[in-house]
């Protein structure tokens, strides 16, 4: 299947001539986990989250990241928390993130509002 996938990123990188996304498609219903991401930016964001979920499932790093980050840009914050929890015992670049999520603004933006953030240690 790596050979299989590395031929559709030439070809989606404009290196090679063919049609990636069939064999993405392929891939994706073979249940590859690496196609499942790729496949994630050409579908409804729906179907996204459903293929992102399935390659998280597998134990796939970048594809539970990108599910984190997919809940962050449709403003999710609760789902993206969730999610790159999930994802952070399985990349070390989310566990970082996770560790530097806060759910405040800092002091300058939130004193106007009367809703500063606790003091961290």
């Amino acid at each position: 299947m790596w050979t299989a996938y590395a031929r559709a990123l030439e070809i989606l990188e404009g290196r090679a001539s063919g049609h990636a996304l069939a064999i993405i498609r392929k891939l994706a219903r073979r249940g590859f986990a690496p196609a499942l991401n790729v496949l994630s930016d050409y579908v409804p964001k729906a179907v996204a989250i459903r293929l992102l979920r399935s390659a998280a499932r597998r134990g796939h790093a970048a594809s539970a990241y990108n599910l984190a980050i997919t809940y962050l840009n449709g403003g999710d914050m609760g789902r993206y928390r969730a999610a790159l929890a999930r994802a952070a015992k399985l990349d070390p670049d989310a566990r970082e993130e996770l560790r530097s999520f806060k759910t405040r603004f800092p002091h300058e933006v939130m004193r106007s509002h009367r809703r500063l953030e606790p003091d961290r240690d």
